[in-house]
């Protein structure tokens, strides 16, 4: 595939209202466009060094609107795609109850990862931004901090749907496509296939430069916190 189609995937995201309003240079966000674009074309090629010139609002920017698509956008395709291509097998088919409880179980799970860096991984990054940028508040420093550790976040919080992706694409290859309606089973093991990728450039994303850059500006502010503490 080339570079155009995984920009194209990538620019989906950014039909979405972003939840904070980001300030964007046109060159630096077309620059980030541009890299993102390389990764999508060869992930075991990531370099997190490349995403170190950019603005870390437009990073979490990116994860933002990227859940968005997840939700609103990947999901119920593949839902519609798996309702299409049901309709071709007979209600004793295995794969009809496979797909079924695949997409239930599946839509739980990254709805809960989603849900999670939502309502406390983003909220916090917002935080020490804010903070790093206006000034220490030592008691909402304190607070926060004691509530949510980035540390723990990186050790509890797994995600293996890329791996349940790989499981569902070779269970779905196992079994033949009716003969009356191929292009349904082409699509799906398609969308399988795009939202894997994805799902993986996201948690290259996330991992390696999101997280990192993060925890330099959360030292940081323990230095400033433990130099005002001492202080009084």
């Amino acid at each position: 595939m080339h570079s155009n189609y995984y920009t194209d995937q990538i620019l989906q995201r950014y039909g979405f209202p972003a939840n904070n309003s980001v300030s964007v240079d046109i060159n630096k966000f077309n620059e980030l466009i541009d890299e993102l674009s390389h990764v999508f074309e060869s992930p075991k090629q990531f370099n997190a060094a490349v995403f170190q010139n950019f603005p870390i609002e437009f990073i979490v920017d990116y994860i933002r609107r990227t859940h968005r698509l997840y939700i609103f956008t990947k999901l119920p395709e593949i839902e519609q795609s798996i309702q299409l291509l049901l309709q071709d097998y007979n209600d004793e088919h295995p794969l009809l109850t496979i797909l079924k409880d695949f997409y239930t179980s599946y839509k739980f799970q990254l709805s809960l990862h989603i849900c999670e860096e939502e309502q406390h991984l983003l909220p916090y990054v917002d935080f020490l931004l804010e903070m790093h940028k206006k000034g220490m508040n030592t008691f909402q420093f304190f607070k926060n901090n004691r509530r949510f550790s980035l540390e723990e976040f990186e050790i509890d919080h797994h995600d293996d749907s890329d791996k349940n992706l790989t499981h569902i694409q070779e269970t779905i290859l196992a079994h033949d496509p009716p003969f009356t309606n191929i292009t349904p089973y082409r699509i799906l093991l398609s969308q399988l296939q795009h939202l894997e990728r994805d799902l993986c450039i996201h948690e290259l994303i996330e991992d390696r430069v999101l997280v990192p850059r993060i925890k330099m500006v959360e030292l940081e502010l323990m230095s400033d916190y433990r130099k005002i503490f001492k202080a009084n």
